[in-house]
This record gives structure tokens, sequence and C-alpha cells, in this order.
């Protein structure tokens, strides 16, 4: 993953949507409650959206699904057992659905390599969670 990447043109007015630490920090918090494939999910969407290659409404889209993702306040509140981050995963899962197309091999494999990073050998990978 290119820790260097700069995501300021895609991100331009949205700070307070979305910054890459407030998405990995939130990845850190509550990530193993959401599941591993929309977990896996969402990580994929975060390397996805690096690609230069990816069109910029999918970019933009994901924008939007990864800054309410972190943010603190939503449909169904993410402290609340079993379904708190039903809402989160829904709104991952249809992204995905949309930009499938665009999404490559390798932002799959990243998004696998960030969440070993993050989870170390909590983050038990298998066929069955690809996206």
């Amino acid at each position: 993953m290119d820790e260097n990447f700069q995501l300021e043109p895609v991100v331009r007015g949205k700070g307070k949507y979305y910054t890459p630490n407030k998405f990995l920090n939130k990845l850190r918090e509550t990530g193993l409650n959401l599941g591993f494939k929309a977990l896996h999910g969402v990580a994929t969407l975060y390397c996805a959206l690096k690609s230069p290659n990816l069109p910029k409404e999918h970019k933009l889209m994901i924008v939007g699904v990864l800054g309410y993702f972190i943010l603190p306040i939503d449909l169904i509140a993410d402290f609340l057992p079993a379904v708190g981050l039903a809402d989160d995963t829904v709104i991952i899962v249809k992204a995905i659905s949309v930009i499938y197309a665009s999404i490559t091999d390798e932002m799959k494999e990243e998004g696998h390599e960030l969440l070993k990073k993050i989870f170390g050998e909590k983050y038990l990978p298998s066929i069955e969670y690809e996206i």
C-alpha cells in the first residue's frame, strides 16, 4: 500500500466527512464487528480509492461511503448490539455492487493486506469472504 498516496484532489472540502486517519481509526474500533465480508469490502473500497484508473464518480461514491462509515451518528447507532453496523454494511455492499467492474484483484489483495496489518492474527480471511 502506498502510504504517500495523496487523496487531497478527491477529498478536498470533505474533510469533516472523510479522512484516511478517521477511516483507519473507525476500522480498528469496529471493523471486526462488521463481519469479514463487509470488513474486506470496506478495506477494498479504501484501497480502490487510491487507484488512478478508477473513475472520479466512483471515487466520490467511495468517499461518501467511507465518510458515512466513520460518522459517529448514522441511521442505526453503531454501538447497538447485532444491528448497529447493519446500515454501514448495506451501504458498503451497495457501493461495491455499483463499482464492482472497476475493482481489480490487486485492490482486493491490498484490502486483505491492510486488514492483516491492522488486525494481525484476528483477521482470518478465506475464500468465502471474497467480494
